[in-house]
């Protein structure tokens, strides 16, 4: 049997109080409805040999999620957690709606423009209060590509890229 693909759904930013608990900066809203019990993933290659975390429980506090897990009981386990990425297995993850994608299905598209000039691959992406701003590498220089509707014409994720029409002065270069 397959292994489930895990989805990388926020980092451990630091520790809170002194009994364990961590703040976590979540990449989105699936680890916000977790629930006690749930169990969440450090990668393999996880400087501290843990491999999974049993949620017992996590609040939102401003920009940050505060979380408490069985395996945290103090704060010098929390501290080795620090800057960790945490995991879910993506069947664990809500369906997205339509015109919807997870940034892990993003990264890596080749973009193109409406008329097939090449213009890079997506390496990340910036949440900002007003829309995502889409991250592409071009020849080693980053062009930072605004997500709305207005310039993402089409993300294809069968064949691997994205779409998009650049208003004039976006991208000079090509």
């Amino acid at each position: 049997m397959e292994e489930p693909r895990l989805v990388p759904v926020g980092k451990i930013a630091r520790t809170h109080g002194i009994r364990g608990g961590v703040k976590i900066y979540a990449y989105g809203e699936s680890l916000r409805m977790q629930r006690a019990g749930a169990k969440l993933f450090l990668h393999p290659a996880s400087r501290t040999g843990r491999s999974e975390l049993t949620l017992v429980r996590i609040s939102p506090q401003g920009k940050f999620l505060l979380a408490q897990f069985d395996e945290l009981t103090s704060i010098d386990l929390a501290q080795e957690l620090t800057g960790e990425e945490l995991f879910l297995p993506q069947d664990c993850l809500p369906p997205p709606t339509d015109d919807e994608y997870y940034h892990y299905q993003l990264i890596g598209l080749r973009v193109e423009t409406t008329e097939g000039k090449e213009v890079g691959t997506l390496r990340g992406i910036i949440e900002t209060s007003g829309n995502d701003v889409y991250v592409v590498e071009r020849e080693g220089k980053e062009v930072l590509i605004p997500a709305v509707a207005e310039v993402i014409s089409q993300v294809d994720l069968d064949r691997g890229r994205m779409v998009i029409d650049p208003p004039e002065g976006l991208i000079d270069d090509l």
